[in-house]
C-alpha cells in the first residue's frame, strides 16, 4: 500500500468507473441483437486481480453482480501462473455465475507492467443457445438436460483472439451462431478497450497507486454503507413472494425472506422457501446473490460505487441448497434469470422497503416493489430453406412494467424492471426489422398501478403477431404474477395488476391491415376464439393470431384513502384510472371532471369506520418521538416505556419490540380494490389482507397471502441509544 492524496483518489476512483461504463456502452453498441443494443440486457463490471467487485454497470444489476464470483472460481481452477495477458475466460453455467444459460459471461484479466490490475467482464442475453425449444427457455423441462449445453469456466482465448475449438462448441449448439459469434466479438472488442485504458491509467499515475486505490474504493463503500445501517434501528422484517407455475405444473412456490439487521450488518434469510422445482424457474446460488446485492447496491448505494466486494463484507446471504432459490444440479434453469432470482429480488425489495421507513434519515429510499417477475413472449420463425438460420423476436415489453411507489411520490409509469435502471423497451422497427413480426400497439394499461397514498407506476399493454413469415411460427410465454400478484405495497398501498398473455385466434388482423387501419387495442379485433395462456407455456402462431400481454404496474405506498382528491382526479384525466376505480380504490367521487368533495368525504369516512375496532375506543398515548415505522405509525417515549403508535390520531398498536400489526384490525379485501377484475384472475387460495388502525381507520400495512398463512409480523429490537427526532 502507498499513500494517495485525496484529489488523486477521486481523480483515479471516477476514471475506473468510467472506463467500466465506457465498456458497456461499447459492447452494446457492437452487439448484433436488439436485445442487447436496444433492450440493454447486459451488463459490464470491473473486479480487483483477485476477484472483489469494484464496479458494475447501471444495465441489469444482477447480470454484473456475479462477475467477481466468476472471477474468483477462475483463479481458483487456473492459478495466478497460468492466467496470462490475453486470456479470456468464459462460462453460461449458472453454478458458475451465469443467471441463466442464455446469459453467457466473458471475463478477460488486465495486466501492466507485467503485474495483473484488474479484471473485467461483460454478460449478454444470447438469442438462443440450444437446447430443445427455440430460444432456449424450455417451459416443459424437469431437469437441465432437456436444456442448452452448459459450459462450465474454459478458457475461450488467448492472445486476444478467440479459441475456434472452443468458440466452436458455443456456436455449434445454437440456432443463432452469427449472432452470437458477433455478441462474442462485441464483447471481446470492449474488454480489449478496457484492457488498453487500464494501461494508460498505471503508466499515468503508477502502479502501487492504481492497486491501491482499488482496495480503498472497496474501503471506502463499506465505511459509508456500514454508516447508513448503523442510523437504522436494529430489528427483523418480513417478506413473501409466491412464484406461480413451475412450466409444467400449476403449482405456487413460496420464497420467504426474514431480514435482519443488527448494528452495521444486515443478514437475508431465505431458507423459509420452497424446495426447487420439476421446472425451469430454479436459479442457483450465484442469482440468488446477485439479486440481493442488486437490491442493496439500489437502495444504499445510490452515490456510491456500485462495487459488490463492500457489500459482501456487510451482507450476510442464508439459503438452503435444494430450494428454489438455491437449486442444486440437475435442476432446470433455463428460466431463472427472470423467475427465481426476480422472485428473491421482489422480496428483498419489500423487506428493505420496510426496514428503511424505520429511519427518519434513509426512509425517502424505501420503495414499493415495481413491476415484479416478468412477463414476455418470444416469436421464432423458421427458415424457409435449409441453410437459413431461424428469426427470434424477443418482445421484452417487461421493460416497459410500472416502478414502485416512493415514500414522497407515485411510481414512474412504464418504467422497466427495478434492476436496471438503464433498461428499456426495445424499439418497435427493430424488432419488426429482425423479427419478422408487427407490432399492433403498444399503450399504457389503465388501472394497472397499485393504489396508494401514492400510486405504483402504470404498466403496458402490447399486441404483436407473426408477420410476412409464410410459415407457421413458434410462440413461447414466460411469465410470472399471473396466478398471485407478484407486486407487494408498504405502509397500507396496495398491489398493481397481475401479467397476462392471450392469444387472438382466427382475427380480423389481416383484412384491418389491409384498409389500412392499425387497431391500438385488443378491443379493436375480432377473434374465433382466445386463448389465454399458462404464466409458462408453448405455442404455434400463424399471421391470422394476435398475441395480447399486459406487463404489471408497480405497487402502491400508503393508505389509497389519504390519496390528495385532486391527484386521483388528474389521474382519471390522464387515463391512469379510470372513474370506478377512483371511487373503489381511493374512495374519490368524480362528478362530471370535478371532485365531488364533499361526497368524497363522505364515502372515505364510512370506510375507515369499516375498518376501526368494535367495541371500547382503543387508548391513546402521548410522547416524544424516536423514529417512523411505517408511513403512519411512529415508535414514542413516554417517559416510563417505549411504544409504537398511530401517528395521525396517537392510538397505541404495540410495544416497541412487537409488531404493530399486533394492535391492528386485520380484513380481507375483495381483490377489485387493487385492480378491477383482479378476483377472475387470482387463485382462490390467496388473500388481501389489510391492517387498519383501530382508532382512527387509516390503513397500516397490506399483504398478499395464502389464506393459511399468518400475518407476516416483522419487530423491532429495543434500542437505548436512538434520541428523540423532530415530527
Amino acid at each position: 500500500m502507498t499513500d494517495v492524496d485525496p484529489i488523486t483518489f477521486e481523480v483515479i476512483r471516477h476514471r475506473l468507473w468510467a472506463i467500466n461504463d465506457d465498456q458497456a456502452r461499447t459492447a452494446s453498441s457492437l452487439s448484433g441483437t436488439a436485445i442487447v443494443h436496444e433492450g440493454y440486457d447486459f451488463n459490464a463490471g470491473l473486479t480487483t486481480a483477485s476477484g472483489d467487485g469494484l464496479f458494475v454497470g447501471a444495465y441489469v444489476l444482477h447480470h454484473a453482480t456475479g462477475i467477481d464470483d466468476f472471477v474468483r472460481k477462475i483463479v481458483e481452477q487456473w492459478g495466478y501462473d497460468d492466467i496470462r495477458e490475453g486470456d479470456v475466460f468464459f462460462t453460461n453455467d449458472p453454478w458458475w455465475g451465469a443467471l441463466h444459460a442464455n446469459d453467457a459471461v466473458l471475463a478477460m484479466p488486465n495486466f501492466a507492467q507485467g503485474t495483473l490490475v484488474s479484471w473485467s467482464g461483460i454478460v449478454m442475453h444470447e438469442q438462443d443457445v440450444g437446447g430443445s425449444v427455440p430460444g432456449s427457455m424450455v417451459a416443459t423441462a424437469q431437469d437441465q438436460f432437456v436444456e442448452a449445453p452448459l459450459l462450465p469456466g474454459v478458457k475461450m482465448g488467448e492472445g486476444f483472439a478467440l479459441r475456434k475449438d472452443i468458440e466452436g462448441i458455443w456456436l455449434r449448439n445454437s440456432r443463432t451462431p452469427t449472432l452470437n459469434r458477433l455478441n462474442l466479438r462485441a464483447r471481446l472488442g470492449a474488454m480489449r478497450r478496457t484492457h488498453d485504458r487500464i494501461v494508460e491509467l498505471v503508466e499515468r499515475y503508477g502502479l502501487e497507486t492504481v492497486l491501491t486505490v482499488q482496495d480503498q474504493i472497496v474501503e471506502h463503500v463499506e465505511r459509508v454503507v456500514r454508516a447508513r445501517l448503523a442510523e437504522i434501528p436494529d430489528g427483523e422484517w418480513f417478506a413473501r413472494g409466491y412464484h406461480d407455475h413451475d412450466g409444467t405444473h400449476d403449482t405456487i412456490y413460496p420464497v420467504g425472506l426474514a431480514l435482519t439487521k443488527t448494528g452495521d450488518r444486515v443478514t437475508f434469510d431465505f431458507r423459509d422457501s420452497a424446495p426447487q422445482a420439476r421446472g425451469p424457474i430454479n436459479c442457483a446460488r450465484p442469482a440468488l446473490e446477485g439479486a440481493v446485492l442488486g437490491v442493496v447496491l439500489m437502495e444504499l448505494c445510490y452515490d456510491l460505487p456500485w462495487s459488490v466486494a463492500a457489500l459482501r463484507r456487510v451482507i450476510s446471504i442464508e439459503s438452503t441448497p435444494g430450494t428454489v432459490i438455491d437449486a442444486l444440479p440437475p435442476a432446470a434453469t433455463s428460466a431463472a434469470s427472470f423467475m427465481g432470482t426476480l422472485t428473491a429480488q421482489d422480496t428483498s425489495v419489500h423487506a428493505m422497503g420496510q426496514m428503511l421507513l424505520t429511519s427518519a434519515r434513509h426512509r425517502e429510499e424505501a420503495q414499493a416493489t415495481w413491476n415484479p417477475g416478468m412477463s414476455g413472449c418470444t416469436i421464432v420463425t423458421p427458415p424457409t430453406s435449409f441453410g437459413e438460420e431461424p428469426t427470434l423476436a424477443f418482445m421484452a415489453n417487461h421493460f416497459g412494467g410500472g416502478g414502485g411507489a416512493r415514500v414522497h411520490s407515485d411510481g414512474v409509469n412504464t418504467a422497466g424492471p427495478f434492476h436496471s435502471m438503464k433498461g428499456r423497451v426495445p424499439g418497435i422497427e427493430v424488432l419488426e426489422q429482425r423479427g419478422k413480426v408487427l407490432c399492433t400497439h403498444r399503450r399504457e394499461l389503465i388501472d394497472s398501478g397499485g393504489p396508494g397514498r401514492f400510486r405504483g407506476g402504470v404498466g403496458m399493454e402490447y399486441g404483436v403477431m407473426p408477420y410476412r413469415t409464410g410459415v407457421v411460427s413458434s410462440h413461447s410465454t414466460m411469465a410470472s404474477g399471473v396466478i398471485v400478484p407478484a407486486g407487494r405495497g408498504l405502509a397500507g398501498g396496495l398491489p398493481g395488476a397481475t401479467a397476462s398473455t392471450r392469444v387472438l385466434r382466427a382475427t380480423n388482423i389481416r383484412s384491418a391491415l389491409a384498409e389500412g387501419r392499425l387497431p391500438t387495442s385488443a378491443s379493436e379485433l375480432t377473434a374465433e376464439r382466445v386463448d389465454v395462456e399458462a404464466p409458462k407455456q408453448h405455442t404455434t402462431v400463424t399471421e391470422d393470431d394476435v398475441i395480447v400481454g399486459t406487463i404489471q404496474g408497480g405497487a402502491g405506498y400508503g393508505d389509497p384513502l389519504l390519496r390528495d382528491p385532486e391527484s386521483v382526479l388528474q389521474d382519471v384525466r390522464s387515463r391512469y384510472v379510470s372513474p370506478e376505480q377512483a371511487d373503489v380504490a381511493y374512495g374519490v367521487v368524480i362528478v362530471g371532471d370535478e371532485v365531488d368533495r364533499e361526497a368524497t368525504e363522505a364515502v372515505r369516512a364510512r370506510r375507515r369506520e369499516a375498518r376501526r375496532a368494535v367495541g371500547s375506543a382503543p387508548p391513546r398515548v402521548d410522547g416524544d418521538v424516536l423514529h417512523p415505522v411505517a408511513d403512519v405509525v411512529e415508535v414514542v417515549d413516554t417517559g416510563n416505556r417505549r411504544t409504537q403508535r398511530c401517528s395521525i390520531c396517537r392510538t397505541e398498536l404495540a410495544a416497541d419490540d412487537e409488531s404493530f400489526v399486533a394492535g391492528a384490525t386485520t380484513r380481507e379485501l375483495d381483490w377489485g380494490v387493487a385492480v378491477p377484475g383482479l378476483g377472475d384472475r387470482v387463485s382462490p387460495e390467496y388473500v388481501l389482507r389489510e391492517h387498519a388502525c383501530p382508532g382512527c381507520g387509516v390503513a397500516l400495512a397490506a399483504d398478499v397471502q395464502h389464506r393459511d398463512d399468518a400475518p407476516l409480523a416483522s419487530r423491532l429490537f429495543p434500542s437505548k441509544t436512538l434520541a428523540p427526532v423532530q415530527s
